[in-house]
């Protein structure tokens, strides 16, 4: 990924010597990298990085550019330790948990999934079509739920309790609030193949169970979980107010800090937008974490060597949340797009881009033979609506939202090329019908122009965003390159010219020189 990050030139292909993989290839304060060293890398990348590269007209130079500069981001990661700054550290934390939580799951699963019966299977097609909401002294109010994806005891208690009615199982009361059935019959009615009800059976269950096992997991280790209210509020409005070691959220053996929730935060914010400044949304996510603690901890106990291969990916993770960090420090934070550079950016614009003519028309859609009818009974455009208003109907394609007759506005480019090279020839004061034209088989339309949104200028408010991004990624590609540039000189890069119009012109070759 870090190579994606930067902004690549090519490299010419000079001079010439004779191949040897132990010559260098990059050099760098910091150590260098030799020509079969390179080579090993290039073998490593995946098919889509290796095409990346072999698209450019300089595979070769264009490859051995951004190996450089990745270089050089590497070591300016590795000699401000960003690595070790807790909001990588902790977002490192998050990414093993979810590993750890899906590698546990999967096997979880696969075990459970072998443990299904053919009684299991016969159960859940006899149950299947009704749904439940129930609660419980045990936990909240649940549903709806699939009866058959309760546990059995429970299932078969529910399917013969009326509405209303409680139960007593291992020592739990089950109360059933409300329930739907579809049919008593259901397999049978919908003439189901037994095959694919079974095959939704045992997926269904072996996800039910599963779950009911992980959440009986959870609950178990996380009897006493609490919140601190007073910190999490005070996290979502006064970040800065708040210690990093301030516990936001506890458990029987374990805790979460205002600074570890920090990464949590930035972790889960990869993936959808981030609500840290609401206080449900970071109790949520508290829960959510705690609950993953604890899986992590069963899934680390009971596959050692899977959970050591999960630690080991996280580095290339961790690396590239490392590089995005170092890249927001040094470039995007450096860039900042203000109102008036967007007001002179819209000043200097050789032409302000234009909204094109639009018009608006009122259509009837008949036979011909009625077309033709109305346009010789009727003078008057509102006489013919008033007298088909509830039975007629114009140009569903193009009709205004609401109205059955008119128009929204169109360009002339949208309209069929027989309607609107006559429309648009239109003077605005010309309101008679026009047609009859043939849309489709025996279906006709009449219209009349309604009326005429000359062409003008796109307001500035409608730029502004626009003209915003465009200075942004102008002036990122810019900075990004002043950095390169400072990286460069403070790392002292160097490349080695002359070797490589000697060495193959393939790098896969590179490493067995």
């Amino acid at each position: 990924m870090l190579r994606y990050l930067l902004f690549p030139t090519l490299l010419m292909l000079l001079s010439c010597g004779a191949p040897d993989g132990s010559a260098w290839l990059i050099k760098t304060s910091s150590g260098e990298i030799t020509v079969a060293a390179a080579g090993e890398i290039w073998d490593e990348l995946d098919q889509n990085e290796r095409a990346s590269y072999l698209a450019e007209d300089s595979p070769v130079g264009c490859f051995v550019s951004a190996l450089g500069r990745e270089t050089m981001i590497l070591h300016e990661i590795n000699n401000y330790r960003y690595l070790q700054s807790p909001i990588i550290e902790n977002m490192k934390k998050c990414w093993i948990r979810s590993a750890s939580a899906r590698a546990y799951n999967d096997s979880l699963s696969v075990s459970i999934r072998g443990e299904v019966t053919a009684a299991d299977l016969s159960n859940y097609r006899e149950l299947l079509g009704t749904i439940v909401w129930y609660s419980s002294t045990a936990e909240a109010p649940a549903g709806p739920v699939r009866l058959p994806d309760l546990p059995w005891a429970v299932a078969f208690a529910f399917d013969t309790m009326a509405t209303g009615s409680s139960v007593e199982i291992e020592a739990v009361t089950y109360t059933l609030d409300s329930c739907l059935t579809s049919s008593e019959k259901f397999t049978d009615e919908l003439h189901l193949d037994v095959n694919i009800v079974n095959s939704f059976a045992l997926s269904s269950l072996t996800r039910s169970r599963v779950n009911r096992n992980l959440q009986y997991l959870k609950a178990e280790a996380m009897g006493a979980f609490s919140f601190d209210s007073v910190s999490v509020s005070t996290y979502c409005t006064q970040r800065g107010s708040l210690e990093d070691n301030t516990e936001l959220a506890l458990w029987n053996n374990g805790a979460i800090s205002a600074e570890e929730f920090d990464g949590i935060a930035a972790f889960v914010a990869l993936g959808r937008p981030s609500g840290a400044t609401s206080p449900h949304w970071v109790c949520l996510n508290l829960r959510n974490q705690a609950g993953l603690i604890i899986v992590e901890e069963i899934f680390s106990r009971l596959n050692p060597q899977d959970y050591a291969g999960i630690q080991q990916a996280a580095g290339e993770f961790a690396t590239d949340q490392a590089c995005e960090l170092l890249f927001r420090n040094n470039v995007t934070n450096f860039v900042k797009i203000t109102d008036s550079m967007v007001i002179e950016a819209y000043s200097r614009m050789d032409s302000i881009p234009m909204v094109p003519e639009t018009r608006t028309f009122i259509s009837f859609l008949a036979s011909s033979t009625v077309c033709e009818e109305v346009i010789a009974s009727m003078s008057n455009g509102d006489s013919l609506l008033s007298v088909y208003s509830g039975s007629g109907y114009g140009y569903s394609e193009f009709l205004l939202p609401g109205s059955d007759f008119l128009s929204r506005p169109v360009t002339v480019s949208e309209l069929p090329a027989e309607i609107s090279d006559v429309l648009f020839d239109l003077s605005e004061a010309e309101t008679r019908w026009q047609g009859p034209f043939e849309i489709n088989e025996n279906l006709f339309i009449i219209y009349r122009l309604d009326r005429v949104f000359p062409a003008h200028p796109i307001p500035f408010e409608k730029l502004e965003e626009p003209i915003r991004h465009r200075l942004l990624i102008h002036n990122e590609e810019q900075r990004t390159m002043e950095w390169i540039c400072e990286l460069e000189t403070a790392c002292n890069l160097q490349i080695n010219h002359e070797i490589l119009g000697d060495i193959p012109p393939d790098p896969s070759q590179w490493s067995d020189l």
